[in-house]
């Protein structure tokens, strides 16, 4: 290994080591959202290394996610030098994404494995992934690396899927809840109070980043028995280097992005995070510009 990427990796570990305590933004939006969006990608490795330099790809995982004959994902990943094993998912690779969170307002929730109910679609869609060759692939690398830390992550449709997983895996004791950092964005609400309740007692390092009024978030609404799990890192503005961010308060604070009017809800700002569109930044090598 060459002398100026070993500095690099030691850099990386550097910082990796006073992130996994708290919500960092350096850590977010350099190492866990390139991880987000290389689930998006047909070859994955490309922006798995952008935020991990020595990760490696274990296999992508596609499975029919929707009516529309969509796909969705979801890969495994491991990196050494920061002892960590990677669960990532990604919704339709479609424009449908809204339509399939709007779509669950109408369908019945299914009960989660140690209690409470979430939306039977995302139930549905990540026990297919998980049941296609997640599950073994995962089993693989923690028997190989058992005192590794499991990081997982997605956006929007992949954010719930990426909740779920963290919750099956504490829940069936895969994984010890302590081992398991949760990192999503433009996270849907999942379930009811009871299972956001379950995902603040098994998971401490739990985050939900919010792009200011992003809609996504919004849904399905509370009205409709759900109710997000803590913690939400809201950012009311940009995202770009620099910008502050509010560390929420509960599950639902009015004060962050709940407190935004439905006039206010906003499309745009759900493919648009740390201040660059989500597609342009897949097709750059989760490179930012």
């Amino acid at each position: 290994m060459g002398r100026l990427k070993k500095q690099s990796i030691a850099t990386f570990i550097c910082f990796i080591s006073t992130a996994l305590s708290q919500y960092s933004d350096d850590f977010s939006r350099n190492t866990i959202w390139p991880l987000a969006v290389a689930a998006f990608d047909k070859n994955p490795q490309i922006c798995i290394n952008s935020g991990l330099p020595d990760g490696q790809l274990k296999r992508k995982i596609e499975v029919k996610c929707d009516f529309l004959n969509e796909t969705c994902s979801g890969y495994t990943a491991s990196s050494k030098a920061s002892n960590g094993i990677i669960l990532a998912f990604s919704g339709s690779t479609g424009n449908e994404g809204p339509l399939e969170i709007l779509s669950i307002l109408f369908e019945k929730q299914a009960q989660f494995p140690g209690g409470g109910l979430v939306a039977e679609f995302f139930y549905r869609t990540f026990f297919n992934i998980w049941n296609a060759g997640m599950k073994d692939d995962f089993l693989t690398l923690r028997q190989k690396f058992p005192d590794y830390q499991v990081w997982i992550t997605g956006h929007s449709l992949g954010a719930a899927m990426a909740t779920l997983a963290a919750t099956y895996i504490t829940q069936t004791g895969y994984v010890s809840g302590t081992q398991v950092k949760l990192i999503t964005y433009g996270e849907p609400r999942n379930g009811d109070a009871t299972y956001a309740s379950r995902i603040n007692d098994m998971l401490p390092f739990a985050y939900r980043v919010v792009h200011d009024n992003d809609i996504v978030p919004q849904v399905p609404l509370d009205v409709e028995n759900y109710e997000h799990h803590r913690t939400e890192i809201w950012y009311p503005n940009a995202m770009a280097v620099g910008d502050p961010f509010v560390v929420c308060r509960g599950n639902e604070d009015r004060n962050c992005s709940k407190g935004i009017p439905i006039s206010k809800w906003n499309p745009g700002a759900h493919t648009l995070y740390f201040n660059i569109d989500i597609e342009k930044y897949q097709h750059s090598g989760c490179v930012y510009a």
